[in-house]
């Protein structure tokens, strides 16, 4: 009778050196920082909903759905992400992220109405959490 011999994916991984050159530890506080931006400009708009909703004269449920179209378009686009940084790298990528973070920021100071919102934030800045988010898995 012949023993099965166990795959290598189940047996423990000893590495006589860091796999990844000491740098463990820079890519642990990048993607805190990244999950701290990306989060913390999502969930900041429920600080903000009752001012939100006497700015714009709107019910809850339609202010709302700026972060709830702000994080499907996040996790609608992240595999955009990943076939564009294998396309083009992560660097243009990125650099496209901060320029749509940017764009929808700056423009949501500039809106007049909260569908002009459920663009600039939802839309707009949903697909540049996507890319940012990207950068950080695929280092």
């Amino acid at each position: 009778m012949k023993i099965p011999k166990i795959p290598r994916c189940l047996s423990p991984n000893v590495y006589p050196e860091v796999p990844e050159g000491g740098w463990g530890w820079a890519v642990a506080v990048a993607f805190f920082m990244v999950e701290v931006n990306t989060y913390g400009v999502l969930k900041t708009l429920g600080v903000f909903l009752e001012d939100l909703m006497r700015e714009f004269k709107e019910t809850n449920s339609r202010v709302s759905w700026v972060i709830s179209i702000s994080v499907f378009v996040f996790a609608f686009t992240a595999p955009l992400a990943s076939m564009l940084s294998n396309r083009f790298g992560c660097r243009p990528v990125v650099m496209m992220g901060g320029f749509l973070m940017s764009l929808g920021m700056i423009s949501s100071a500039f809106i007049n109405g909260i569908n002009e919102m459920y663009i600039s934030i939802g839309i707009i800045s949903g697909t540049r959490n996507s890319h940012k988010q990207h950068l950080v898995l695929s280092t």
